[in-house]
């Protein structure tokens, strides 16, 4: 059988066609692969900081529903050093899968990391407790009921008109008592006169009051004691604890150098926020003594530093809501200006100065309302409750008993069911007050409870991170660009790649 056989060639300038095509495909791969690489790098950074931030205090979030990472690792002391350390050591095992394995595997996008590094932090306390506003409003506003709010808004509404009574209280009050002593001036005068004169009038001169019994000489010695004294049955119960002087609100801080997204705030925010302090921390009526301060919710509202300074100023604060809501009831009753005007003209006697029976009507109509909120807070602070408005059935004391206020004081038990309770009171003086202050109140406490645990004695809200921000540095070497060199002597270049990113809670 006849075979036959053929030579094979390939001629040179196919040959040479050849390597371009190859080299050229190469190249494109490479170009594809380096993509990847670049891709690669920056999903390293990513993973590093999500990885760095998943290291957040559990104690916060299992106390106060919030996600910080402390930038001292427990120690107090913080290092961005020691931070991109973290984050480089996180960041390796994602560049260099094989990394820490004896036999490796083929990775074609294969990288190096020359450097990772932190450039940027935001802190808790920045912005005066931004961050922890923002994250306990949006924890909030997740499990928070509509009712809820609802109710906070209603409490600002009575807290608004509150404030204007009490307001109007203050000022008939200075105005009231710069007239009676004025108009009392007048009076001793003419009765120098009468003396002078021979006209002594001796009967008459006789007050239908006793001085003894006279309300506005009790009332003015009343406010002359301490007022804590006078509203609380057992002043030796008040608790004793005060803040260390090297609280957040009252130390030099540490300030991060990233921005606060602000996504929440104005009315309706700050009372969400004011509800999340509510459920985070205690107030005089609760009694809770394993706190770092008993009365946690007083201190946010006032600021001093210890419990029983605020307790003191959230007293006085009551005492003036209920005294101008007290006094806007008496001038409105006529019942209650008849038993004023009558008393005054007691008090007065004889001497008929125009004026003077008027002025010491209304001097009576503040000091009744004065020790009726006496009561109201008595009340409160034993747990009983006070209606916003008071009537006439819900009006405690009369006139004539003004007198005896210290006796009936040491009456009240608290037993009232009428009305809001003191925690609702706080809310309303809550909705007045300095919301601005009350994040960074609020830190000063959660501070004071991080370092009560051993293992987190060395905390500080101001090492506490919310975001990071961070840069990383790779080298991309060759890989299909060797084909290339081995045909083409095109040369082998590594490409540096930059890569940076932020990641927050």
């Amino acid at each position: 059988m006849k075979r036959y056989s053929e030579k094979g060639a390939i001629t040179v300038f196919l040959s040479l066609v050849c390597i371009l095509f190859l080299s050229l495909l190469c190249t494109a791969v490479e170009s594809a692969r380096v993509q990847g690489c670049r891709a690669k790098a920056a999903a390293a950074l990513d993973m590093g900081m999500f990885s760095v931030l998943g290291e957040f205090e559990r104690e916060l979030l299992d106390e106060y529903d919030v996600f910080f990472l402390d930038g001292a690792a427990g120690s107090g002391s913080y290092s961005t050093d020691a931070l991109s350390g973290t984050l480089a050591d996180y960041m390796a095992y994602n560049v260099d899968p094989n990394k820490g394995y004896l036999l490796s595997g083929f990775d074609p996008f294969g990288i190096q990391m020359t450097e990772a590094r932190i450039t940027g932090i935001g802190l808790a306390t920045d912005g005066q407790g931004e961050a922890f506003y923002q994250q306990a409003v949006g924890y909030m506003r997740e499990n928070l009921a509509t009712e809820v709010i609802s109710s906070w808004m209603e409490r600002k509404k009575e807290g608004e008109e509150l404030e204007k009574a009490g307001e109007l209280y203050e000022k008939r009050d200075g105005d009231i008592t710069k007239e009676l002593a004025s108009l009392e001036e007048q009076r001793d005068q003419m009765e120098q006169q009468q003396k002078e004169s021979g006209e002594t009038g001796s009967e008459a001169q006789l007050p239908a009051v006793p001085e003894s019994r006279n309300p506005l000489n009790i009332i003015k010695k009343l406010k002359n004691e301490g007022i804590l004294g006078v509203v609380l049955k057992d002043k030796g119960a008040i608790s004793q604890k005060a803040l260390a002087s090297d609280c957040p609100s009252r130390r030099g801080l540490r300030t991060g150098n990233l921005p606060v997204e602000k996504k929440y705030g104005g009315v309706v925010d700050d009372l969400i926020f004011q509800e999340y302090l509510f459920e985070r921390f205690t107030l005089f009526t609760d009694q809770e003594e394993d706190q770092v301060l008993d009365y946690g919710l007083e201190y946010i509202l006032c600021g001093k530093n210890s419990d029983e300074k605020n307790l003191k100023s959230t007293v006085v604060k009551l005492l003036l809501l209920r005294e101008g809501s007290n006094f806007v009831y008496l001038t409105n009753d006529t019942v209650s200006m008849g038993a004023a005007e009558a008393m005054a003209a007691g008090l007065v006697g004889w001497i008929p100065l125009p004026g003077l029976v008027t002025a010491t009507a209304y001097a009576l109509l503040l000091a009744w309302a004065y020790g009726e909120s006496l009561i109201d807070v008595r009340e409160l602070l034993a747990g009983g409750r006070v209606p916003v408005l008071k009537s006439a059935d819900t009006w405690k004391l009369d006139l004539a008993s003004l007198a005896d206020i210290v006796y009936i004081l040491n009456g009240v038990d608290g037993s009232s069911e009428e009305g809001l309770s003191y925690a609702s009171y706080l809310q309303i003086l809550f909705t007045l007050g300095n919301h601005r202050k009350y994040a960074m109140r609020a830190l000063d406490l959660v501070e004071g409870h991080m370092r009560r645990r051993a293992a987190t004695s060395a905390f500080r809200v101001d090492n506490a991170i919310f975001k990071i921000q961070a840069q990383a540095d790779f080298v991309i070497p060759p890989l299909f660009l060797r084909v290339s060199n081995a045909f083409l002597k095109t040369g082998l270049t590594e490409t540096d790649y930059h890569v940076s990113g932020s990641y927050a809670y």
